[in-house]
């Protein structure tokens, strides 16, 4: 028998359902316009910028024409000329931290439109969250951290839909820090009348990669595949194994799965053997499955005797001396009678 109550209960359920994607949807659109706004008022306060500078550029050239012109009052012109480069600097600077700004503004607004666009209906925070954001590159002139920095922001790019080169190029920028910053500013120097030394992102990838990864980086990485030995347990020696052929590009499965037998000590060698393993997936797999048995089987040390060799020895001795009478007893014990010698 039907419930009469069921069918208000499934209305009511319905509008409120209803009622929740349209807040849901309110406040993305909310939630939008805000980031839009925010990248608004970034791009006035840089218009403004460029505007200033433009001012402050066309007083300085008519500071140095005059200086050309005027032999008297050189010292004060160079003054002033000195006074308007350092505030044209400053401009230059302040307008580079505002363009970059705007470029990660738009980037977060790209990926939340993109979420709502797919039906991801959610908090800006949270939808920004979902991005995996790069690390800050420090520019250590190191393979792997270089490697990884690169890959992570194209797939930074790609996720966010930015594909404007020049907006990648200063968001790639607002990651560097330490030595990379310096490189950088280094590069910034060498060409002063650009905000940043290159056009487009795939120039500066080739720029980072010229800077930062070493020349012989692949050959002492196969280098230290070669010699590394299955000296402790075998889970370690399988780790830094993995570790390192990550790191190779053109490692092949069998030039690697012969690197990595060779490494065994010979007893873990001839138990893969034994299991029949053949190429390089199977035999970590199977590595890792013995470590097992490499704890078990493996001897306990020895205690260390402390000078006396064996314990049974030691304590038979001392036995031996404790029911032995001493000289002393023997001689208050005896009665010496006359003749006695």
């Amino acid at each position: 028998m039907t419930n009469p109550s069921d069918a208000p209960i499934d209305a009511t359920t319905k509008t409120m359902e209803t009622r929740g994607g349209k807040a849901k949807r309110a406040s993305s659109r909310d939630a939008i316009s805000s980031l839009q706004d925010k990248v608004t008022r970034l791009e006035n306060n840089t218009n403004e910028s460029r505007e200033r500078l433009d001012v402050v550029e066309n007083r300085l050239d008519a500071l140095e024409s005059r200086g050309d012109g005027r032999k008297d009052d050189s010292h004060e012109l160079e003054d002033r000329i000195e006074t308007v480069e350092l505030e044209n600097r400053s401009l230059k600077d302040g307008l580079t931290e505002l363009e970059k700004a705007m470029s990660v503004l738009k980037a977060e607004l790209n990926i939340y439109k993109t979420a709502v666009a797919n039906g991801v209906v959610s908090s800006p925070t949270r939808v920004l969250a979902d991005v995996l954001k790069p690390k800050e590159f420090k520019g250590s002139r190191d393979a792997q951290e270089t490697g990884i920095f690169l890959w992570s922001m194209n797939q930074y790019f790609r996720n966010t839909n930015i594909v404007d080169e020049s907006t990648k190029v200063n968001i790639v920028s607002s990651y560097f820090t330490n030595s990379a910053l310096l490189w950088l500013r280094r590069r910034c120097s060498e060409e002063p009348d650009r905000d940043v030394p290159v056009d487009t992102w795939e120039e500066l990838q080739d720029e980072i990669h010229e800077a930062f990864y070493p020349k012989n980086a692949q050959r002492e990485l196969r280098s230290k595949l070669r010699q590394l030995k299955h000296d402790n347990n075998i889970h370690d020696y399988v780790k830094k194994f993995t570790e390192l052929k990550l790191q190779i590009t053109n490692l092949g499965e069998d030039e690697g799965f012969s690197i990595f037998m060779d490494g065994l000590n010979r007893w873990a060698s001839m138990e893969l053997e034994r299991r029949g393993v053949k190429d390089l997936s199977h035999a970590l797999e199977e590595a890792e499955a013995i470590a097992k048995f490499e704890k078990e089987d493996s001897p306990k040390p020895k205690p260390k005797s402390k000078g006396w060799g064996d314990k049974n020895a030691k304590a038979e001795v001392e036995k031996f001396n404790h029911d032995r009478p001493s000289n002393n007893n023997n001689r208050q014990g005896r009665s010496t009678k006359p003749g006695e010698r």
